[in-house]
């Protein structure tokens, strides 16, 4: 895929791309506190998160996926924005995150979201939020404890 695309209102802006090519956190932790596999079977996104805590705060997180470009691009994101939050700061983002995708709030208004403000393109393609959404939803379920997330309706 070329970058005129990218910038031609394609869920695959530059700032997703760069993400999606040369990911950040994506290995494993040599000590993890919690940990979950988000899977979405339909378009064959799997991701696994790892955190360590401190606190009941993010010290670390990593990632390891095979998975869409879109679904790596938002756990490099997600890694780069979530480290010192906790559970309540987590839910929050996400649904920020959720609002942006749905057109429910300006990009402008997403300010906390830094980076991942990138996937507002993705209100003109409903098919692809759940792919955005997968690392939420697997980063979630690790802090609840829950060992496995999906963004497919059941």
């Amino acid at each position: 895929m070329n970058e005129t695309r990218a910038e031609a209102g394609s869920p695959y802006r530059a700032q997703v791309l760069a993400h999606a090519r040369t990911p950040l956190h994506q290995h494993a932790l040599r000590r993890c506190d919690a940990a979950a596999d988000g899977r979405n079977a339909l378009c064959g996104d799997n991701i696994r998160i790892e955190l360590t805590l401190r606190e009941g705060r993010i010290a670390d997180y990593a990632f390891r996926a095979e998975a869409c470009a879109l679904t790596v691009a938002a756990a490099s994101m997600l890694g780069e924005r979530v480290r010192g939050f906790d559970l309540r700061a987590v839910q929050a983002l996400a649904v920020q995150f959720d609002q942006l995708l749905d057109g429910s709030v300006a990009v402008e208004a997403g300010a906390e979201l830094g980076d991942l403000a990138a996937f507002a393109e993705l209100v003109a393609f409903p098919a692809r939020r759940k792919c955005a959404r997968l690392p939420f939803a697997t980063l979630l379920a690790a802090l609840h404890g829950d060992a496995h997330a999906s963004t497919e309706e059941a």
